[in-house]
């Protein structure tokens, strides 16, 4: 037996007795109607705690508010200043922050178990007397709109918000969670802040996540009295019903133009039906087969064969009721039409059922072996336990991750690669110089646009 064979199968051993030992440390509690899922960890005296909201930029009239309500929730209240709201969380060495989605947002807390109380006092403090000082928010706002007209220098993220902007267009969710440039004066309003984070006090539904040591559950009567957290009027659930109409019968091609780039970031993929997000362990294994390391067949053939990128990477992942495809790398501008020439064959090869079949077995083993160490951390399995929630699966569908994956077939990965992939239905969005109009051409109509339409 080869020592890779072995540590593959330790993993996968390991994987069986760390499912079984999870599942029994996974709780349920109801505290006045909140809901609360606790993961028992009592290997550290640390504690993780996360704030789920069933709601999130979905509900903006402002662009942008949901997520500035909950960032900026240490810039004062009516009993303390900003100085004195992180000098008490830094004391502690207390982590917090928000993740705002489309559809839902998060609040995150962690820290040492000893200090729990101090702490959470302080939080909900936050959450209830936030008054987002106007010297302060001014002062913030300033802040925001400096660091977005800045981003043409990190072409990476620019051309990463372009391409999701373009490529979810027509959707309910293709604009950021954060807000533009031209949105940034509106949430100048403290008012208006407030009620919305009284919005996400008094009307969403929460659902409380924690992992740590037992004694972290004595946050309970601070999150139900000073928080005043319960479930009994706090009901309301994002849900939109969407359903994708894509009718292109070739590819959306995008240049989202910056002056004097000397290197071209490549975005493509597509917006994900409800149908396409369903078979977790086949997009999963298939984001691996296509973009997943130095082993994926884009590495390989982009990189190992031809030297045209540094790297590339892909994923194909969902939240409840859209997700994304997308394949992500950046090359010379002299070699962009090579490029996408070698990825359309590559994605026309897998619609056309072509697997290589040396790479499926070794991403399937990879990603067999690689699983369990991805929640080592009780962290990292929290964050799943809120995504499975969120899209209404049971827990048993990661317990049983190893099994279903074991039943993907080359074929089936390849069924699924063709629909998410397909070249014909994709958006290629190239931001680089506009000298690249002319090569971008032979690929289809190529629509131009400044970087500036996306700050």
């Amino acid at each position: 037996m080869s020592k890779i064979t072995f540590f593959i199968l330790l993993s996968l051993f390991s994987l069986r007795l760390y499912s079984a030992d999870i599942s029994s440390r996974v709780h349920k509690y109801n505290w006045d109607g909140l809901e609360v899922i606790w993961v028992e960890d009592e290997r550290f005296p640390t504690y993780d705690v996360s704030i789920y909201f069933a709601d999130g930029a979905l509900s903006d009239v402002n662009k942008g508010e949901s997520e500035a309500a909950l960032s900026l929730l240490t810039l004062g209240t009516t009993r303390y200043s900003q100085k004195d709201l992180v000098d008490h969380l830094e004391f502690f060495g207390v982590s917090s922050g928000p993740y705002v989605t489309h559809e839902y947002s998060l609040y995150n807390v962690s820290g040492l178990v000893k200090d729990s109380i101090p702490t959470f006092k302080r939080i909900c403090h936050m959450f209830a007397d936030a008054s987002y000082p106007t010297k302060e928010l001014a002062r913030e706002i300033k802040r925001a709109r400096d660091a977005t007209a800045n981003l043409v220098a990190d072409k990476s993220s620019l051309a990463s918000m372009a391409f999701r902007e373009l490529s979810l267009a027509g959707s309910p969710f293709a604009y950021p969670v954060t807000a533009k440039l031209k949105d940034l004066s509106k949430l100048n309003n403290p008012i208006l802040l407030k009620k919305k984070l009284e919005y996400f006090n008094s009307d969403v539904f929460k659902r409380v996540y924690i992992t740590g040591p037992k004694e972290i559950l004595n946050i309970k009567e601070i999150l139900n009295q000073e928080c005043g957290w319960t479930g009994k009027t706090a009901t309301f659930k994002r849900d939109v019903k969407y359903e994708d109409k894509n009718n292109q019968t070739g590819p959306d091609i995008i240049l989202v133009t910056v002056p004097g780039s000397n290197q071209a970031q490549v975005r493509i993929g597509k917006i994900m039906t409800e149908a396409e997000i369903q078979p977790l362990e086949a997009i999963e294994l298939l984001s691996t087969y296509l973009g997943g390391g130095f082993t994926s067949l884009l590495m390989r053939e982009l990189r190992t064969s031809r030297g045209l990128v540094y790297g590339a990477g892909a994923f194909a992942a969902g939240q409840r009721r859209y997700g994304r495809g997308v394949i992500q790398t950046s090359t010379k501008t002299e070699s962009v039409k090579e490029l996408l020439t070698v990825v359309k064959d590559l994605l026309v090869e897998l619609k056309n059922g072509g697997v290589r079949e040396n790479i499926f077995e070794v991403s399937k083993g990879r990603l067999e072996g690689s699983y369990p160490f991805r929640f080592e951390k009780s962290s990292s399995f929290l964050q799943h336990l809120i995504y499975l929630d969120h899209i209404n699966v049971d827990y048993s569908r990661f317990m049983n991750f190893q099994d279903r994956l074991k039943d993907v077939s080359s074929a089936e990965m390849a069924k699924w690669g063709g629909e998410i992939f397909d070249w014909d239905k994709l958006t290629v969005v190239v931001l680089g110089d506009k000298s690249l109009v002319k090569e971008l051409s032979t690929f289809g109509k190529v629509k131009v646009m400044n970087y500036k339409e996306f700050l």
